[in-house]
C-alpha cells in the first residue's frame, strides 16, 4: 500500500540541509592539507628520559614539562622584581601600535603581561615548544618555529625584540643578532636578559672548592665541550651586538642572591624567590639531561645535587648571581636592507 503523505520520515532518513556554522568550521579543519596535519602533530612528540619531558628532536638539555614551566613563571616573578615591577629595562611609549618580537617566549607568561600592559601594541611570541596557553590578550599570538632557523619575520617590521633566558639554546648568538637586527625597523631596540649559573661571594663563607662552585664549573664545561653549546653568553653580548650593527649598546647587571640572607629587604625577597627556583626544579632541569648525556649516572647527579642543596640552603653561605640586561638600538641609516 502507498505511504500517506503526512506519514513519518524513517529515522535514518537524510534531511537536506544547510550546514551550521560549527559544522561548517569543523569541515574546514578537517581539510587542512596532509603537511599542516603532521606539523601539527609533530611538534607534541616528545621524549621522556628521567622522569622528565624534552622537545621532539630529543636535542634540548633543558625539560618542558609542568616543572620547567612552574621554574620559569617564577623565574619571570625575578626579573618583575629586579624591574620594581617592570617588564622591560628598555623604556618603550605605552600608547603607539609597536610591534614587539619575543624571541624564546616559553610558556608566554611575559608576552601576555606584555599585551595587558601595552594594549595597542601587537606582541608575537615564537617558540619551539607549545606550551603557551590558549586564551591569551587578543593583541598577543604565539607561533612555533626554531629561532635558530633563518627568520620568516618581514624585514624592518618590528619596534622591539625581546630575547630572556635563552642561555644554552641558541648554537650562533651572532647570527641570532643579526636576524633579529635584520627584522627590527630603522631605531628599533633589543633587549636580551639573563641570569648567570655562576656563583660569587665577598664575605669568605663560600670557598672555591665547594659544591655549589664545582657543580657550576662542571655545569658549564660539560655545555662548551661536549654539546658546544654556552650558558653563559652574557659577559659577550655586547660584543656580539655591535658587531652585528647595533648602536648604543649598554650593560647593566643586578645582583641576584642565592636565598634569603641579606639583611636589605628587597634583596632578601628575590633571593627567596630565586632558591626556591633553584630547589624546585631548577638544578635538576639544568643537570639531568646534560650530566647524563655526558655519561654520568643518575644516581650520580642525584648525588652531586643533594650537596649543592645542602649547601645553597645554609645560611650562613652568602653566594649570589647576577642578572644581566643588555640593550641596543638598530640605527636608523640601516633601513630594510639588513640580511635575516
Amino acid at each position: 500500500m502507498a505511504s500517506s503523505s503526512n506519514e513519518a520520515a524513517p529515522m535514518n532518513a537524510t534531511v537536506d540541509r544547510p550546514p551550521s556554522p560549527l559544522e561548517s568550521l569543523i569541515e574546514a579543519e578537517d581539510s587542512l592539507s596532509a603537511s599542516q596535519a603532521s606539523l601539527s602533530s609533530s611538534v607534541f612528540e616528545f621524549i621522556h628520559e628521567h622522569g622528565h619531558r624534552y622537545h621532539r628532536k630529543g636535542e634540548a638539555l633543558l625539560p618542558n614539562d609542568e616543572t620547567e614551566q612552574n621554574r620559569l613563571d617564577l623565574q619571570h616573578q625575578i626579573f618583575r622584581m629586579l624591574l620594581d615591577g617592570g617588564l622591560t629595562l628598555t623604556d618603550l611609549p605605552t600608547d603607539e601600535p609597536l610591534q614587539i618580537l619575543d624571541v624564546g617566549c616559553g610558556t608566554g607568561i611575559w608576552a601576555i603581561q606584555m599585551g595587558d600592559a601595552l594594549p595597542n601594541a601587537t606582541i608575537r611570541g615564537i617558540d619551539e615548544s607549545p606550551i603557551q596557553p590558549s586564551w591569551v590578550p587578543p593583541n598577543v599570538q604565539f607561533e612555533i618555529d626554531d629561532v635558530t632557523k633563518p627568520w620568516l619575520i618581514t624585514p624592518a617590521s618590528i619596534d622591539f625584540v625581546h630575547i630572556r633566558t635563552m642561555a644554552g639554546c641558541i648554537p650562533s648568538w651572532p647570527t641570532l643578532l643579526r636576524s633579529a637586527l635584520g627584522a627590527l625597523k630603522p631605531g628599533g631596540l633589543i633587549e636580551v636578559t639573563d641570569i648567570m649559573w655562576h656563583f660569587e661571594c665577598q664575605d669568605g663563607s663560600m670557598t672555591p672548592d665547594c659544591a655549589s662552585v664545582k657543580w657550576a664549573d662542571n655545569f658549564h664545561e660539560l655545555a662548551s665541550m661536549t654539546f658546544h653549546v654556552d650558558f653563559g653568553p652574557s659577559p659577550k653580548m655586547e660584543g656580539w651586538l655591535k658587531d652585528a650593527g647595533f648602536e648604543d649598546v649598554e650593560v647593566r647587571t643586578k645582583i641576584v642572591p642565592v636565598g634569603p640572607w641579606p639583611k636589605d629587604r628587597r634583596l632578601k625577597e628575590i633571593g627567596r624567590y630565586f632558591l626556591i627556583q633553584m630547589l624546585e626544579g631548577g638544578m635538576e632541569n639544568y643537570s639531568i639531561g646534560l650530566f647524563t648525556k655526558a655519561g654520568w649516572e643518575a644516581a650520580e647527579v642525584h648525588a652531586m645535587l643533594g650537596r649543592v642543596r645542602s649547601e645553597i640552603t645554609d645560611p650562613k653561605v652568602h653566594s649570589f648571581t647576577r642578572a644581566w640586561f643588555i640593550t641596543g638600538r638598530k640605527g636608523q641609516s640601516l633601513g630594510s636592507t639588513a640580511a635575516l
